[in-house]
């Protein structure tokens, strides 16, 4: 009876463990998104330039649920904003000699319900750097995530396009050290365009059961915790993180093993690296124990980051460039919280001993970039509780070797973007104390390969600022 006991209390403790590995992560669930369906609108924009006021075709697509329930989250996902820009626009904008154009988009969202109005602003919508086509329109893409909404009352919700404010960037060409060339554009809907995005119906609660009050928890279909709203709640924007980016890179070397081959051709230089900084937050998929978990849980008393040595070294070839830069893991100790068997709660501590990650950013001409994070990390498991009863897991309860993490997305380092990638959790040791071994049970629990991880990287902040937490990633 007490070996089946300590057996399943272990395993409870092995989630702790296996969320520990993937940044810092805190306990969390997920779910997905069902009954959704898709929004698609093309509309005429004006748009605001020196030579005076041109028209701009814009196309809006996105997911909304088929319906929404008072005090629960209405979350547009797969966001995304194309502009077709007549060239004379772009010409205007942007120097002359430009071959590639990249930026990002605010959407100013109407949302209503009845009388009642709200503004939900979707900002940080990115797009990836696109080479010129040789003729016709740009059509530059952007896309990224918006936050929910709540309401505290039935009738349909609507949300409604306003105000669009972009900002393209053109890369400089080659080293010619000049910086990227910048412009803003403002554009308004046309007069009498119809923005009408989605209408999602919401039901009124039946008679005499009213929303349930807040608890201070995350409900289990959104990332953080919310009270429920009073009239029209448009949703929470990325906050900053609370400490300034450091006015000095971190130091250390770059992984000569996580680095590719130079390509035929090509050079490859150290750079003076530049202080600067990035938050990740995103889910771990526990294969073992069908469950989730969050990455660096906003609701945390300090947000995690992780600290850059920009541009440490730079790889260039016909069609090919490649920046290299170093980064430092950050993160607070982080409690977690389970309940085994439905109802015994077991609560652990973890501390992160990582070793300084390699990240390569590759862009060639007219595909995606490519960027690859790789970084081991030691993390120690103390102070753990079963119903507020310490059980004493030893001052070396840690993974028996590091964990190696691989994560690989598309998307420029600077602008941010989604990395996914699969840990393989090594064995645990030094587990237990007074004769009580308890690795086996730990380590057969959680060890393993095909353990998903999810991750937003957010923008990077320079040295003396702070940096926004991005948009959780879809589940």
């Amino acid at each position: 009876m007490t070996g089946a006991l300590s057996g399943g209390r272990t395993a409870r403790l092995a989630a702790v463990v296996v969320a520990a590995c993937v940044l810092g992560l805190l306990p969390g669930s997920g779910s997905a998104a069902r009954d959704q369906r898709e929004a698609r609108l093309t509309a005429a924009y004006d748009c605001a330039l020196p030579s005076g006021t041109r028209q701009v075709g814009v196309t809006f697509g996105a997911t909304f649920p088929e319906r929404g329930a008072v005090g629960k989250p209405i979350r547009p996902a797969a966001v995304s904003v194309l502009t077709s820009l007549p060239r004379p626009v772009v010409a205007e904008l942007l120097p002359g000699e430009t071959a590639s154009v990249a930026g990002t988009a605010a959407l100013a969202t109407t949302v209503a319900q009845g009388r009642q109005r709200a503004e939900a602003e979707w900002a940080g919508l990115a797009s990836a750097e696109m080479e010129l086509p040789a003729q016709g329109t740009v059509d530059v893409g952007f896309s990224g995530d918006v936050p929910y909404v709540t309401v505290a009352s039935g009738g349909d919700v609507t949300f409604t396009a306003g105000k669009l404010d972009l900002t393209l960037t053109a890369p400089a060409p080659g080293d010619t050290g000049k910086r990227p060339a910048s412009a803003e554009l403002s554009c308004t809907p046309a007069r009498g365009t119809d923005t009408l995005l989605a209408t999602v119906p919401v039901e009124t609660p039946a008679t005499g059961t009213p929303p349930a009050p807040s608890t201070g928890s995350a409900d289990p279909d959104t990332e953080t915790p919310r009270d429920t709203p009073k009239g029209i709640d448009a949703g929470p924007q990325p906050r900053a993180a609370t400490d300034a980016c450091p006015p000095q890179p971190p130091a250390g070397k770059l992984d000569p093993k996580r680095l590719p081959p130079v390509p035929p051709g090509g050079e490859a230089g150290d750079l003076e690296p530049t202080s600067m900084c990035a938050v990740p937050a995103g889910f771990a998929t526990l294969r073992k124990l069908k469950s989730s978990a969050l990455v660096n849980d906003p609701r945390g008393r300090q947000i995690g980051r992780m600290h850059l040595a920009m541009r440490m070294r730079e790889v260039r070839a016909p069609d090919y460039v490649e920046y290299d830069h170093l980064g430092i893991m950050q993160l607070p100790d982080t409690e977690g919280t389970f309940l085994a068997f439905g109802f015994q709660p077991i609560t652990a501590k973890v501390r992160f001993e990582p070793e300084p990650a390699t990240i390569v950013n590759i862009i060639r001409p007219g595909e995606r970039p490519v960027t690859r994070v790789g970084y081991r990390q030691h993390l120690r498991l103390y102070d753990v509780r079963v119903n507020g009863v310490p059980l004493d897991v030893g001052p070396r309860c840690r993974t028996s070797r590091p964990v190696e993490t691989e994560l690989t997305g598309s998307y420029p380092v600077s602008e941010g973007g989604l990395l996914e990638g699969e840990l393989d959790i090594p064995p645990l040791g030094g587990c237990g104390t007074g004769g009580e071994d308890l690795d086996t049970l730990l380590s057969g629990a959680v060890s393993g390969p095909g353990n998903a991880l999810k991750i937003r990287q957010g923008r990077v902040c320079g040295a003396g600022s702070t940096c926004k937490i991005p948009q959780l990633p879809d589940l």
